[in-house]
């Protein structure tokens, strides 16, 4: 949900940019009662009753966007987003992180359209290493993840040489956000609420 959005119907006070940032990563289990209640009455109604309800539910986010993941599905997943700079700032995701095939799909494409691109390709890296519990114990530049369209599969090295195949989607929030979700198998994942930016 982006921060300084306006939502169909809700009290939520809302959420600052940075509050968005500094929630990324955490989890119910991970925010006192305190600080839940706080959070709950900054979003809209429908966004806090589903996550009054559910058992489990995550949280993702980078300046201005914060990502609700709710059930208890979401500990199977792996979450990123990212922030797409305009293309009159230095790119904020760097080229190291790409494999030689992504430098390359990355190098052909219009100046105007790199940045969104390097950053799709590292949100699914980000999203699937976390699926599959590596994090970011395992250089990124070693994972392929620049297929063309908006879901494939990306393979992780694991332990022992065993090469784990995650599910990668991407999801459109706003033109300013990449976001991507990988689970270990395909399945069928539709946002519940999405709020324009205004």
């Amino acid at each position: 949900m982006p921060s300084g959005s306006t939502p169909p119907s809700g009290s939520g006070t809302g959420l600052s940019p940075d509050d968005c940032r500094r929630l990324n990563g955490h989890s119910r289990a991970t925010l006192d009662g305190t600080s839940r209640s706080r959070l709950l009455a900054g979003l809209p109604d429908r966004v806090s009753a589903a996550m009054a309800a559910a058992t489990h539910w995550q949280l993702y986010g980078t300046r201005g966007l914060l990502v609700v993941a709710c059930g208890d599905d979401a500990r199977q997943m792996g979450f990123s987003v990212e922030s797409v700079r305009p293309e009159t700032s230095p790119p904020h995701t760097p080229y190291e992180v790409l494999t030689a095939h992504e430098s390359r799909t990355a190098a052909n494409c219009p100046a105007a359209e790199r940045e969104r691109l390097v950053t799709r390709f590292w949100v699914r890296k980000d999203a699937a290493l976390q699926a599959v519990g590596r994090g970011l114990s395992l250089a990124p530049e070693r994972i392929e993840a620049g297929f063309p369209a908006d879901r494939g599969t990306v393979t992780v090295p694991g332990p022992y040489g065993i090469e784990v195949p995650v599910f990668v989607r991407n999801f459109t929030f706003s033109p300013s956000y990449e976001f991507a979700v990988a689970t270990p198998e395909p399945l069928a994942l539709t946002p519940s609420f999405a709020y324009s930016v205004t």
